[in-house]
């Protein structure tokens, strides 16, 4: 099973919309709040060039981000990386 980690802020649509996605798709994920979480901010941080950009997701190590978000994209990254439904 696919490890996935969502980095958001409870401000974001984009982070509204992936987690409905991710929830109505039955895949299971941890969301990481980057307000609450300086290091979480800083792998955020990290993964976009030094900007927070949310959503942000982390699946089996392979951090990439979707903003604004996209299900086609994100669709096509989790059968890149594997992630079946739940």
């Amino acid at each position: 099973m696919a490890e996935i980690k969502l980095y958001t802020t409870n401000w974001s649509a984009d982070c509204l919309k992936a987690k409905r996605f991710l929830d109505d798709e039955g895949i299971f994920y941890d969301e990481v709040d980057i307000e609450h979480s300086p290091e979480a901010a800083r792998v955020v941080e990290s993964a976009n060039d030094g900007r927070r950009i949310v959503p942000t997701f982390e699946i089996n190590g392979t951090l990439f981000s979707l903003k604004p978000f996209d299900w086609k994209k994100l669709q096509l990254e989790l059968e890149r990386l594997g992630v079946e439904e739940e």
